[in-house]
């Protein structure tokens, strides 16, 4: 795919040599020997018949001959089929396959990939490979982006992002960040199954964490600490304190340690669960460079607006303690939220005001773990029954968070909230709110549910606070579109009230204005509103088969009012 080509290529550059890649087979016993001064393995005994490349048979034609020595580490030499031409003018090779493995029966999984050899020069990865779980993979237009983003995720995985090869990063001089053992190899951690990382890698730390009933834990996590990533990560939250970036402390094996922690960094492309709007961030372009075999191209990352300035109390305390500050300042406790997921939704925007979105804060069945329980007090909720509620999403440390959604009918899904993706867009008898999905529309916050309304019916949603409507950018300010009426935003916050016709019935509802800087590269200066009397629109009748007769009709009855008047004046005198 070109997309994805020029995503992953253009932002690194490969250090060190690359050309053509042969890899070594695979040992019958796993065992093998390395002699010094040589960079090839010597199989202890005999090759194996077949080499995977996790569950994908790596082809003949990309191996080397057979390496192997006897048993005792005597004499070695070659066995088996010659070298194959292997593949040419590459610096990586990538198996992609779509199988139903072992894993993929694993809930949730959609996808999982890793390397499977490494360069003798500097460790670097050359060969991994991507499993793309066929239950979970999804034709459906409106989740091809999300797929794609999949896709990436797992090729950084294979190309570096991964607790196994943290103990294989080196410096920018090419100098290994772990010490190894004469073999060349760094010390084996037999109860995490991986080679053992130093602290030049990955470090621990403990957090003072905030939770319910005024107490404080001790919390640990683990940070990344190579230079890049820490720079990046206090750049991001605006911390020069912050010693690195958190890892993922949840999810079990596959997740933890392998991502960035989740409530840090919601939407990062890197974190351990889709949940809407992945981006590639800088600070996942360190973490590639901070292996020592890539130089990121910094450019190329995209914004990640999640946690962006936040500061310290943000990003290592817990999300209790940002949410009780908050709202003692009286401000919004973005980017989490307080409001429980209950019926009729109570709808809102995503961080960056590009979908749809509920609070995914629900009641669990079971108490939550104490350094997750968080509330204190939540409206209408029992002060003993506060244990039991936290976000949806467990390894976001349970904080709760805006997220978008989907709608199903039958269980089957229909369309999801993601404004820009026209295929999103509701039928028309159920389109509420006088949306328009499509590349120019944004989330904008519903002042009251709209009323949607014929000559003899009238209905509305009890599903309302937000809905997708197209923006433009003008001299100005930034302008509002339901259907072909357009309605200018002269300043943040301004309420404004629709009264449209569209598909035989006549739309009435009132819209909060963004800030124009959110959407426009230029806007003018904030203004006062015009007068009431010079906005004023007439109704539309919605028993009228033009809005146009309607409004006519009124203005030839406000001209004749006057002379009226003058009339029965005239007759009185």
């Amino acid at each position: 795919d070109q997309q994805l080509r020029i995503k992953i290529v253009y932002d690194l550059i490969i250090l060190g040599i690359v050309g053509s890649i042969l890899l070594s087979r695979k040992c019958a016993t796993d065992q093998y020997l390395r002699k010094k001064d040589d960079p090839y393995k010597y199989c202890q005994g005999a090759c194996a018949e077949i080499t995977n490349c996790g569950p994908v048979i790596v082809p003949e034609e990309h191996l080397q001959q057979c390496r192997l020595c006897s048993e005792t580490g005597g004499s070695c030499g070659f066995s088996g089929l010659p070298n194959g031409p292997g593949v040419q003018d590459a610096d990586f090779i990538l198996y992609v396959s779509a199988l139903t493995t072992e894993r993929c029966g694993q809930e949730n999984i959609v996808a999982y990939s890793a390397s499977c050899q490494l360069e003798a020069q500097l460790d670097r990865p050359i060969a991994g490979y991507a499993n793309l779980c066929p239950n979970m993979i999804s034709a459906e237009p409106q989740k091809f982006v999300g797929m794609l983003s999949t896709v990436k995720h797992e090729i950084v995985h294979a190309l570096g992002f991964s607790a196994g090869l943290f103990a294989f990063y080196r410096d920018n001089e090419g100098k290994p960040l772990t010490t190894r053992y004469a073999n060349g190899l760094p010390p084996f951690n037999e109860t995490l199954g991986l080679y053992q990382w130093s602290d030049r890698v990955v470090r621990k730390a403990i957090r003072l964490w905030n939770v319910r009933g005024n107490s404080k834990l001790r919390h640990e996590v683990f940070l990344l600490v190579t230079p890049h990533v820490v720079k990046e990560a206090q750049k991001h939250f605006n911390c020069t304190i912050l010693e690195g970036m958190e890892l993922e402390n949840q999810g079990g094996m596959g997740t933890e340690l392998n991502h960035w922690e989740k409530r840090l960094l919601e939407n990062e492309a890197m974190t351990g669960f889709h949940t809407q709007n992945r981006v590639f961030s800088r600070i996942t372009l360190a973490i590639l460079e901070d292996t020592g075999w890539y130089k990121a191209d910094y450019s190329m990352a995209e914004k990640l607006e999640w946690g962006e300035g936040m500061g310290c109390d943000f990003v290592m305390k817990s999300c209790k303690f940002w949410i009780d500050q908050q709202r003692q300042k009286n401000r919004n406790v973005t980017p989490y939220c307080d409001t429980l997921r209950t019926t009729p939704l109570q709808l809102t925007c995503r961080q960056d005001q590009r979908a749809v979105a509920v609070c995914n804060l629900q009641k669990y069945s079971k108490h939550l773990p104490a350094d997750y329980q968080y509330f204190d007090y939540l409206d209408g909720i029992p002060f003993r029954d506060l244990e039991y509620y936290g976000g949806s999403v467990e390894i976001a440390d349970y904080c709760p968070f805006s997220q978008e959604f989907s709608w199903h009918l039958s269980g089957e899904f229909q369309r999801g909230s993601d404004c820009r993706i026209s295929e999103n867009q509701p039928e028309s008898l159920r389109n509420y709110g006088a949306e328009e999905y499509g590349p120019d529309s944004v989330c904008l916050v519903q002042k009251s549910p709209f009323l949607m309304q014929q000559c003899n019916r009238r209905q509305s949603h009890p599903d309302w606070g937000s809905g997708c409507y197209k923006i433009s950018c003008s001299a100005e300010g930034l302008m509002i579109w339901i259907t072909d009426q357009s309605y200018l935003c002269s300043q943040v916050g301004q309420v404004i009230s629709v009264n449209v016709k569209m598909n035989d019935w006549v739309y009435t509802g009132k819209l909060v204005c963004p800030s124009c800087f959110n959407f426009c590269s230029s806007c003018p200066p904030e203004h006062d509103l015009p007068p009431r009397n010079k906005t004023r629109m007439i109704p539309i009748d919605p028993c009228s088969s033009s809005s146009g007769l309607v409004v006519t009709l009124w203005l030839l009855v406000a001209n004749v009012l006057p002379l009226v008047a003058g009339f029965f004046l005239c007759v009185w005198n």
